[in-house]
């Protein structure tokens, strides 16, 4: 028996697809780490903790679980350093972001 009041496992699941975010176990479970990695990770700022909504709940934006991601590729696969990870993600992101900007820019002398 389902007491209606809680919701069933598939209903927090469409929720949190919905919201596009992620709870702390379900990015622990995700990315085969422990809390403790978890913890290490904002230690050092690979994401940072988001704030709680209204109901307690810590939710993580897709973007944080992606950056996430690949910090720890770069420390488990390259060996990089925490620190390092954090520089290595900064400068990723710059270039990212240096790329859509030429794209951009490429797209507009096209027109």
């Amino acid at each position: 028996m389902n007491d209606e009041s809680e919701p069933t496992l598939e209903q927090v699941t469409a929720e949190i697809i919905t919201q596009g975010s992620l709870r702390r176990e379900e990015v622990c479970a995700r990315l085969g780490i422990g809390d403790d990695m978890l913890e290490v990770c904002l230690r050092w700022e690979i994401i940072t903790l988001p704030e709680p909504d209204p109901e307690g709940v810590v939710l993580f934006p897709l973007e944080a679980f992606d950056r996430l991601q690949r910090g720890l590729r770069l420390h488990h696969d390259l060996g990089i350093n925490w620190q390092g990870v954090n520089v290595a993600l900064e400068l990723l992101e710059r270039i990212e972001e240096l790329e859509q900007q030429v794209h951009f820019l490429s797209n507009q002398r096209t027109e």
